[in-house]
């Protein structure tokens, strides 16, 4: 049995280890890359925030090729973004790193590599549970749709992002890029595209896919279009690109940010808009019952994909899509946009968001859709034949009122998704919603701009 799939409850066995392919993967890596001296065990926690154990490499080998599982900690989920932890988290909790040897790559850091993990989670006298991890989730729910479904989707990220920098006499950030924007080819004479292009270069010797780069917003935004891959592998490489942009920019003294309102009171807002596809294009019904699905569950599922405060200053119409429930083919004032059949662009979506999580949420309410046979109740408002249609139930406009409704669960995601990650979810964004409104409003946004 493969060490990493054994209950890590129990202690590990006396028995001479048989050779490790984890710690073979290291050692051949280590071959092919002789400067690199440390490796980042890399999580999401549940508020988006990327966090790591940094182990020397040797170590690391070393470790697997005795059969050691490698340790989080107790405390790798339910933290708030600013670092307080929820009440009631168990002290003698452990979490364990479960890494995917396909995500490991070299950083930008001299001497560093990365791989992301999932989280199993152990208490004392009680068997390991993979129930709490995003990506474990977000593997399951793979899974269903797959067994029960004969699915599988493709997912496509719009990544918008700022460059910023802190003022050298205020040390308040403010907009570094400064390029003219919406497809200009004066932004790209800007100082920071240089930098873009290069780290353009990097991610793609890693085997990123970036279909197209163009300048974004009014000034000073831009936008990688990454394309499609199965969920997993998408969210991945989501997050190595937001991670080589940041390192890209930091030796500069610039500060990479996909914040959706970075600046008060600024009309620029950076989205994360997502394309979900499913493979094979199912039949019209099929298509309308998960289009539905999805539908009737958006007010819940506004607490993964928009999980801030912040998030909802940026949900208007075109920018975000409107405030309420609707789709719409080609229509870009819906939160939900129709590219062809079986394909939609989920507008009301930011990179704060766990995007391991929000998938499986999101494609959990679109089985759910195909489950109980959903009727489309929602007209199509990229037809002009329903230019006049009432709007449709009303999103939240608070990160509280979201909480509320996903709690509530009427839409029976805990079905799909499981109770237990959303109740300690909910726990965990309720504690850090309170935090961070004891906290002045402008350091809340400066420490959102400096982790997302």
């Amino acid at each position: 049995m493969n060490f990493l799939s054994r209950s890590l409850a129990t202690p590990p066995a006396t028995a001479t280890p048989t050779p490790s392919p984890a710690a073979e993967i290291l050692a051949q890596f280590r071959q092919e890359h002789p400067d690199i001296k440390f490796l980042r065990w890399q999580w999401q926690d549940y508020s988006g925030v990327q966090r790591a154990r940094v182990v020397l490499l040797d170590t690391a080998i070393a470790q697997l090729a005795e059969g050691k599982p490698m340790k989080a900690t107790g405390l790798a989920l339910t933290c708030s973004v600013d670092n307080h932890l929820i009440p009631g988290t168990p002290t003698d909790a452990q979490f364990w790193l479960v890494p995917d040897w396909t995500t490991l790559h070299p950083t930008i850091s001299p001497g560093s590599a990365q791989v992301l993990c999932s989280l199993d989670y152990t208490l004392p006298g009680q068997p390991m549970t993979q129930a709490l991890c995003p990506r474990h989730t977000l593997s399951r729910v793979l899974e269903q749709a797959q067994t029960r479904w004969d699915l599988s989707f493709l997912v496509g990220f719009e990544v918008e992002f700022v460059i910023m920098k802190p003022h050298p006499e205020t040390g308040k950030l403010e907009r570094y890029s400064r390029g003219w924007g919406l497809f200009s080819v004066a932004g790209l004479r800007d100082p920071c595209y240089a930098h873009i292009e290069q780290c353009v270069l990097r991610l793609q010797a890693r085997g990123v896919d970036i279909q197209a780069i163009h300048t974004e917003g009014v000034r000073g935004q831009y936008e990688f279009a990454l394309g499609p891959k199965p969920p997993m592998q998408a969210v991945d490489q989501l997050l190595l690109v937001h991670g080589y942009l940041k390192d890209t920019f930091a030796p500069l003294g610039c500060i990479v940010t996909m914040v959706p309102k970075p600046v008060a009171g600024d009309p620029l807002a950076n989205g994360q808009h997502t394309h979900l596809s499913l493979q094979p294009t199912p039949a019209p019904d099929r298509e309308a019952a998960f289009l539905a699905g999805m539908l009737k569950r958006l007010p819940a599922l506004c607490a993964f994909c928009l999980p801030q405060d912040v998030s909802y200053e940026r949900l208007k119409p075109f920018v975000g899509g409107a405030d309420a429930v609707g789709w719409g083919t080609e229509c870009r004032l819906t939160p939900v946009r129709k590219l062809e059949p079986g394909r939609w662009e989920i507008r009301c979506v930011d990179a704060m968001a766990n995007m391991y999580l929000t998938l499986a949420a999101v494609i959990g309410a679109g089985l759910l859709g195909l489950e109980g046979r959903e009727p489309l109740v929602w007209p199509d408002l990229g037809d002009p034949v329903n230019a006049n249609a009432d709007p449709g139930e009303p999103l939240p406009k608070r990160m509280e009122e979201a909480l509320d409704v996903l709690h509530e669960d009427a839409g029976g995601l805990a079905n799909v998704i499981g109770r237990r990650i959303i109740d300690l979810y909910v726990a965990t964004k309720r504690f850090e919603v309170a935090s961070l409104a004891k906290l002045d409003p402008e350091e809340v946004r400066g420490l959102f701009v400096e982790l997302y």
